[in-house]
């Protein structure tokens, strides 16, 4: 392949450095800027522009090269079976067609479409979740089907390179398609999951201010949480808002929304089997839309909820009722004062029947409410202030932009909490744990300050209960935010900071800090994610490697003061062998582990891009993928025999190396032609057999 054209950036025009307007002209000469209007004129005290109105900075486009690369890749891979295709659009790639707003364009949707099918997808999408992305390429309005043959390939090469962005834009896909979704069954699943959880499903309708246009977005909250000032706005119109909603997507960001919201018991212990909702979407959307105005003034309101709850829909309309204002120091040197708009519900439907006694709380003593000073950590656990501390100077006190350690910024301290464990299918439970009640908590261990530390008894233990309903406690995560359940909390340990307040006290205001209406809500299934084999597979299709670290800390089981059980970390990486130091495993499951890596592919894929623009971007083909045995037990294997120690395994292209971390630098043990001779080299297989060690 030869070089792809390379044109002078259009962002700077070759000089690597762009100049525009500064900041300061949205706010004019003035030091507190407000929504009053002004001449739009530059700060005089400006830090950045020095009263000129103009700013000079390094040119991002091009990475300060001045120069683009006229190169878009396009490549699909199947995950199912590994295939991956590719095509390089150039200039002359692909016909200009008729823009419908006039002008030409290049549509590479259709390229995509053909590489799904040469590898056999039948659905398939980016990172974002979208289909065919936003690739279509305008050309420069001055672009004619009858310019010279020279002028056209240079408007065209212009216009790809100011499209290309990262120049390399995969799909991943899979071979059977999944069913279209029906907007009312979605809608009708999601008011089950909030019957199961017991939270409330809101519909909201939002009107945006700038364009009188009505937003939509579905979430889930608990009962009591504030309107949100700015909710993320999915869709103009109810249908399109539920097609792309989820359970997951919906129950984002609860904790964040819910963190003052009252916290209570609940009535229920768990259901089994959830009830799907009817809904009539039309009737639904009607009735939200004619509740943004006002039918007594004919006034239009910011917005509508419906509110599921209690197996039926209640209505209400969003009105004003106050405002906050914030400042804010800018780079310029100005100060910009934001109102914003405190909404409440006009009606709040009843409580729910299944919500019982509330939860009592006490202030928490770390933070302060009005500002962002916080505790320091050279106070955690009710330690005296450090004088020598370079965090606070001996103060105690600091400014955070973190939230605060101790409550989670919710500001309380609950003496209970509500543990909701489900699979979101058939399946929950809820736990109450409440401090007050004598429960056995003996001391299994003292930490190297001298803290003891002690463990509660099975039923407030999640590894137990992982036990009892079948799961893997491993598998254990956090609805909101998918992060791995704690050590402590699956396995009831507390360490005893103060000495006047008992265990189980400690445990529950750790348990619920932060979450909302302290209500911790964990899900017991893993990820759907393709095995490691798969991984891996797709990994080399693409021409890339893949990095699989394992610790193996099952050898300090009887010290509960240190991490035990396995730990996993798995990572995308340029095909040659590493030669930076690799993360450390986090993660409690493979799953786990296999999800975070495909949310930073896209990462990988452009560090995989050449800096020098006159490098062409590689477009992988991997017709017939060579079938790799799943080397998960062979890594668990090893890690066995390095118990505690960090074991890394690089995938590459043509050849399989294997590491063990030594302090801070990685010792190489051995490398081959694949994970089956090099595992051979070390001894824990022969090569002639298929993952056996010898004797097994």
């Amino acid at each position: 392949m030869t070089g792809p054209i390379v044109v002078t950036c259009h962002r700077c025009a070759g000089t690597t450095v762009t100049e525009g307007p500064c900041g300061c002209l949205n706010g004019g000469n003035r030091l507190l800027v407000t929504d009053d209007p002004v001449p739009r004129e530059a700060y005089r005290e400006c830090r950045m522009c020095g009263g000129s109105g103009r700013v000079a900075t390094a040119c991002h486009t091009c990475g300060q090269r001045g120069r683009q690369r006229a190169q878009i890749v396009l490549t699909v891979a199947n995950v199912d079976t590994g295939a991956v295709a590719s095509t390089s659009v150039e200039p002359g790639t692909v016909a200009p067609v008729p823009d419908i707003g006039g002008g030409w364009r290049l549509r590479l949707g259709p390229l995509v479409c053909e590489l799904a099918a040469t590898v056999g997808a039948a659905t398939w999408s980016d990172v974002w979740g979208r289909p065919d992305g936003e690739l279509d390429v305008s050309l420069p309005r001055d672009w004619r089907p009858d310019l010279p043959l020279e002028r056209w390939r240079a408007l065209e090469a212009a216009a790809i390179a100011a499209q290309a962005g990262e120049g390399w834009h995969l799909y991943l896909g899979r071979s059977i398609a999944a069913p279209p979704v029906d907007p009312e069954r979605r809608l009708g699943e999601l008011c089950a999951v909030a019957d199961l959880l017991c939270l409330d499903l809101v519909v909201e309708a939002r009107r945006n201010r700038t364009e009188d246009q009505l937003y939509w977005n579905i979430r889930y909250d608990v009962p009591g949480a504030r309107v949100p000032a700015r909710p993320r706005l999915d869709a103009t119109s109810l249908a399109l808002a539920a097609t792309a909603a989820t359970v997951l997507r919906a129950i984002g960001g609860i904790s964040a929304r819910g963190l003052t919201a009252p916290a209570h018991y609940l009535h229920q212990a768990g259901e089994s089997v959830p009830v799907r909702a009817h809904v009539n979407l039309d009737e639904l959307e009607r009735r939200v839309v004619a509740d943004c105005t006002d039918l007594r003034t004919g006034l239009t309101l910011p917005g509508a909820q419906a509110i599921w709850r209690d197996g039926r829909w209640w209505h209400t309309s969003l009105r004003v009722t106050g405002h906050v204002e914030s400042l804010s120091e800018q780079q310029t040197g100005q100060i910009v004062r934001r109102v914003t708009p405190v909404l409440e519900r006009g009606w709040e439907p009843p409580a729910p029947t299944w919500l019982g006694e509330p939860i009592e709380y006490s202030p928490c003593p770390d933070c302060d409410p009005g500002s962002r000073l916080r505790a320091c950590l050279c106070t955690l656990g009710g330690s005296p202030v450090d004088a020598d501390c370079g965090s606070c100077g001996g103060a105690g006190v600091r400014a955070l932009a973190l939230p605060c350690h101790t409550c989670g910024d919710s500001h309380r301290i609950h003496s209970g909490v509500v543990v909701t464990i489900t699979d979101l299918g058939r399946r929950v439970e809820h736990l109450r744990w409440r401090a007050g009640e004598v429960v056995p908590s003996p001391q299994v261990a003292t930490h190297p300050n001298g803290k003891p530390l002690v463990q509660l008894p099975d039923r407030y233990r999640l590894d137990a209960e992982a036990g009892r309903i079948g799961v893997r406690p491993e598998d254990l995560t956090e609805l909101d935010g998918g992060w791995p359940v704690d050590q402590d909390l699956r396995e009831g340990l507390v360490t005893l900071h103060r000495s006047d307040v008992d265990g189980l006290t400690q445990f529950v205001a750790r348990a619920g800090r932060g979450h909302p209406g302290a209500r911790l809500l964990v899900l017991t299934a893993p990820p759907d994610v393709p095995s490691l084999a798969e991984l891996v597979r797709l990994a080399v299709g693409l021409g890339l490697g893949l990095v699989v670290t394992l610790r193996d800390n099952r050898i300090n089981a009887a010290d509960p003061t240190r991490v035990h059980g396995i730990s996993w970390h798995v990572e995308f990486t340029p095909a040659d062998p590493p030669t930076v130091t690799i993360d450390p495993p986090t993660r409690p499951s493979l799953a786990a582990a296999v999800a975070y890596s495909l949310e930073y592919l896209e990462t990988a894929l452009a560090e995989e891009v050449p800096t020098d623009p006159a490098q062409p971007i590689p477009a992988p083909q991997c017709a017939e993928p060579t079938t790799i045995e799943d080397p998960e037990r062979l890594i668990r294997r090893l890690a066995a025999r390095h118990g505690g120690e960090q074991v890394s395994v690089h995938f590459g292209v043509n050849e399989c190396h294997v590491y063990l971390r030594e302090q801070d630098d990685l010792r190489p043990l051995a490398t081959g032609r694949d994970v089956i001779a090099a595992f051979a080299a070390l001894g824990v297989i022969s090569e002639s057999s298929t993952g056996q060690a010898p004797g097994d």
